[in-house]
């Protein structure tokens, strides 16, 4: 399994930057992540990631966060 995983291709982020998105009144994101696979490039929000952390964190794949950190990023995004 190790060895398949090595042999995909990872998406990097494309700048080295999160691109803020605050100020936009058309997005439903304050931060999207610009990433690139490949050749192509392609935008993932912020609370996609906390998403994703979240279930990570539920099915034990990352260590638990404290609850008081879940509870500032619920108030905030």
């Amino acid at each position: 399994m190790e060895k398949d995983v090595d042999k995909l291709e990872r998406a990097r982020l494309a700048r080295k930057e999160i691109i803020d998105h605050m100020d936009c009144d058309d997005c439903t994101e304050d931060y999207v992540f610009l990433l690139k696979q490949g050749g192509r490039e392609f935008g993932m929000g912020l609370t996609t990631v906390l998403s994703m952390l979240a279930f990570a964190e539920h099915e034990g794949a990352v260590p638990p966060l404290p609850p008081e950190w879940w509870l500032k990023v619920s108030r905030r995004y």
